[in-house]
């Protein structure tokens, strides 16, 4: 629930636009940089027309689908205004054809329309967020099978995932391409991730040393002697003696020594 409030905080005093996503301009598949241009529905910045051009690190979206994106209007000396996107919300469809139209579209593999129509039929028009609290309501949907089940909530899963890891990792300080990076890494698992043990990031994330990760971790709790600190600290020094040093040992003393020094140095 507080996580909830949070993101509602967030969403309450940043700036957005709401639209539907018309053409993707721009998308690379490695660092995800993405160029779309979208139908404006709705914004509480002072932008009127009736197109906008959004730019962002986002996983390829899908045309037609309406989604809220935050961030600023930022003007390109080349382009001219753009959108640059911190973080984005897909809009859920909320009718009972919408949903239909929604579970049978290409997103969700083996779903037509028919088990679409079952799934809507039996769980109403809130379908969606009935699935995504509790998915063993799927199994009350006639003639839909396990296998088919288990990918529509997963699919669904990690769509929502995406987009409150985004939101997240925003508040705790990381851009738009360094959140997608981390999101690229864990997936549907990433809050988990950054909330129990952030110090993982240092072993998994190219680009976060330790400093960052901790800072990270004191604000989850995770202060002093923590074991996953101390644990952090000592990849961080062997991966420093290694990559920039040349080293191909250390000795044991000097290790704990630098990881002390590092430790004591981070202190909040």
């Amino acid at each position: 629930m507080e996580e909830q409030n949070s993101l509602d905080l967030f969403e309450e005093q940043a700036k957005y636009v709401k639209g539907r996503h018309l053409v993707t301009i721009f998308h690379n598949e490695e660092n995800l940089y993405t160029v779309l241009r979208i139908r404006v529905d709705e914004t509480n910045d002072s932008y009127e027309d009736k197109e906008a051009v959004v730019t962002g690190y986002l996983p390829r979206m899908h045309e037609n689908d309406t989604y809220t994106f935050f961030g600023e209007f930022k003007d390109h000396p080349r382009f001219g205004l753009q959108f640059q996107v911190s973080s984005f919300r897909k809009e859920m469809p909320q009718t009972k054809q919408g949903v239909i139209t929604y579970l049978s579209s290409e997103l969700f593999k083996g779903i037509g329309q028919k088990t679409a129509e079952n799934i809507v039929e039996t769980l109403g028009e809130n379908a969606i967020s009935k699935i995504l609290n509790e998915p063993s309501l799927l199994d009350t949907v006639p003639k839909l099978p396990p296998d088919k089940a288990k990918l529509l909530y997963d699919t669904l899963m990690q769509n929502q995932g995406l987009e409150q890891a985004m939101i997240s990792l925003n508040q705790y300080g990381f851009g738009p391409q360094l959140s997608m990076k981390i999101y690229q890494t864990y997936k549907e698992n990433t809050l988990e991730v950054i909330q129990s043990n952030p110090y993982k990031l240092v072993e998994d994330v190219e680009g976060i040393g330790f400093g960052r990760a901790d800072d990270l971790g004191f604000q989850i709790g995770l202060i002093g002697s923590h074991p996953d600190r101390i644990k952090a600290g000592c990849l961080y020094v062997l991966e420093l003696g290694s990559s920039q040093e040349g080293h191909v040992y250390l000795e044991a003393e000097y290790v704990l020594n630098r990881v002390k020094d590092l430790l004591e140095e981070n202190k909040h």
